[in-house]
């Protein structure tokens, strides 16, 4: 037979085990409240960490587009610079050229003073020619061959000089090939003129 107390000590066994397992149970909800944080938290983090990716991809693509950005300004700077140093190459030769045209304004220049210079200089030869011709009277022909040969030698020196701008020397006419051509001038022209060219 089951005695008073060993039922007592029973009771108290059943107790500490219902307090056990309450205690248990109670444990149990606490670590299945944790365990629901745990997963919101990591739902946070996981989406948290895919927010990060977006934004890593978004970055690596922003990236890409400005590497290439980049490449295109760089092949557009080199070729802007092959361009500025073909137009200095042809604004060198331009100022080449223009300092050979100016050069050789200059010369024309020099060259078209000695050459009006030789003009004038042998139109006043020819005036005076002219007036030494005009002015004397008419003379046996003798005396007009000696006298007018020197001066048509020199009338057309004067002419040759006013041509080229260089005096040359040319053996002058004698005798009555000089008279001849003195008179034909004077025919052809008049009395008062002669012909200066």
């Amino acid at each position: 037979m089951v005695s008073l107390e060993q039922v007592r000590a029973l009771e108290d066994r059943v107790e500490k085990a219902v307090a056990y397992i309450t205690a248990l149970r109670s444990e149990n909800a606490e670590l299945e409240s944790r365990l629901s944080e745990g997963k919101s938290i990591m739902d946070d983090a996981a989406a948290e960490v895919a927010a990060a990716e977006e934004k890593v991809a978004g970055a690596e693509k922003r990236a890409q587009a400005a590497e290439a950005a980049r490449d295109a300004a760089l092949a557009r700077v080199r070729e802007f610079e092959a361009r500025v140093s073909d137009m200095a190459e042809r604004v060198a030769a331009a100022e080449t050229r223009a300092a050979e045209i100016s050069a050789r304004a200059d010369e024309y220049r020099k060259d078209q003073a000695r050459i009006e210079e030789g003009i004038v200089h042998a139109l006043e030869k020819l005036d005076s020619f002219e007036d030494l011709v005009l002015s004397r009277p008419a003379e046996p022909q003798s005396a007009q061959e000696s006298e007018v040969e020197p001066e048509a030698a020199k009338a057309e020196a004067a002419r040759e000089e006013g041509a080229s701008g260089i005096a040359v020397k040319t053996p002058p006419r004698t005798g009555a090939a000089a008279g001849a051509a003195i008179e034909d001038a004077s025919a052809d022209r008049g009395a008062d003129e002669l012909d200066i060219f």
